[in-house]
């Protein structure tokens, strides 16, 4: 009899006395505190960035739909912790059903691998898409509508696929230790590998290239425009791959150590410090992709002025004198609104 078989009669034994399987020790909830400060942060930058996705029409663009669709995971990320760390700290039944304890293990053991794969798979087609944009000057967002809708749903489903076929065939197991984790653990080495260069090594390298070939084009350009001079666009090419190479090696380096480690180690301190950095790196991700990008900055640069004139406003409306002081300010107030309207 397997492990998760194990576990399932384990679970059904007649002689199972009341232990909550689902809930916490005080030492697993413990353990999970860092991270959960760390989710708690996420959720205020996300916010805040969210917010200026509401409020700021000049954010809302197509060729920001990868960004976005990153950041989506994130959100879902974040959701998955605190559903499982809510139901693990509430969940004192003695038996649960069957079908809501295995829900919870199979969400807590595969979501955050297959949202982690998808971020990952979502940074390269990004890249794809501006490198074809900085060496072919082509708007691969307008041209290619459906392919793209394509290449989202097939990123989805195929991740999704892969991960039901492994536990289908079972190349993959559901690990519960009670009061404490559910994890995957793989049964052979060849699967592990596998897992590791379709979830980690090809779409790094993949990436690394896509890297190489945009910052060789800029190069290649500058060089030849050198004699004369560097258009705009060339230096916006330019400020795309350094924005992307910054934010790519923090990324990595915050990501994969948790992703790679999935793999190969169900549990520890180790995982539990590389988890937590996955969390972190959740949590710096809208400040990171604010900074770099330009549009985000005169996003809040014009937010910023609104602020200025509202304040402005609302303190002349309180001291005016007369009708004329009042009108300067709404006339000045519908410039700036009219501004950040067309940007």
């Amino acid at each position: 009899m397997d492990q998760f078989s194990t576990q399932s009669s384990t679970f059904n034994s007649t002689n199972f006395t009341c232990t909550t399987p689902l809930l916490w020790t005080n030492e697993a909830t413990e353990n999970r505190r860092a991270r959960l400060i760390a989710c708690i942060v996420a959720v205020f930058t996300h916010t805040v960035f969210w917010l200026q996705l509401l409020f700021c029409s000049s954010v809302r663009q197509q060729s920001m739909q990868w960004i976005y669709a990153y950041l989506v995971t994130d959100i879902l990320l974040l959701m998955r912790f605190f559903f499982i760390y809510i139901v693990r700290i509430t969940a004192t039944e003695c038996e649960p059903t069957k079908l809501w304890f295995y829900f919870v293990c199979y969400v807590e053991a595969t979501v955050d691998n297959y949202l982690n794969v998808l971020e990952v798979y979502m940074l390269l087609a990004l890249n794809i898409c501006r490198y074809i944009q900085i060496a072919y000057n082509k708007n691969v967002y307008q041209l290619h509508k459906k392919l793209l809708l394509v290449t989202h749903i097939t990123m989805y489903l195929s991740t999704a696929f892969s991960f039901v076929i492994q536990f289908a065939v079972k190349w993959a197991r559901l690990d519960i230790i009670f009061r404490d984790s559910c994890q995957v653990t793989y049964t052979n080495i060849y699967i592990q590998v596998f897992n590791i260069i379709t979830a980690f090594a090809l779409p790094i390298l993949l990436n690394v290239a896509v890297i190489y070939m945009s910052a060789r084009h800029v190069r290649l350009t500058s060089t030849l425009q050198r004699a004369t001079h560097v258009s705009a666009r060339e230096k916006y090419n330019r400020s795309l791959v350094i924005q992307f190479l910054i934010f790519y090696i923090i990324w990595v380096s915050l990501w994969s150590p948790n992703v790679v480690l999935f793999q190969i180690a169900g549990g520890g301190i180790l995982t539990a410090t590389f988890r937590l950095l996955n969390f972190i790196e959740i949590a710096l991700d809208p400040l990171i992709i604010a900074a770099l990008d330009v549009r985000f900055w005169q996003a809040w640069q014009k937010f910023g002025r609104y602020v200025r004139v509202e304040i402005v406003k609302r303190g002349s409306t309180a001291g005016r004198i007369g009708p004329t002081t009042t009108r300067v300010n709404v006339l000045s107030f519908k410039t700036v609104q009219q501004q950040t309207t067309n940007m």
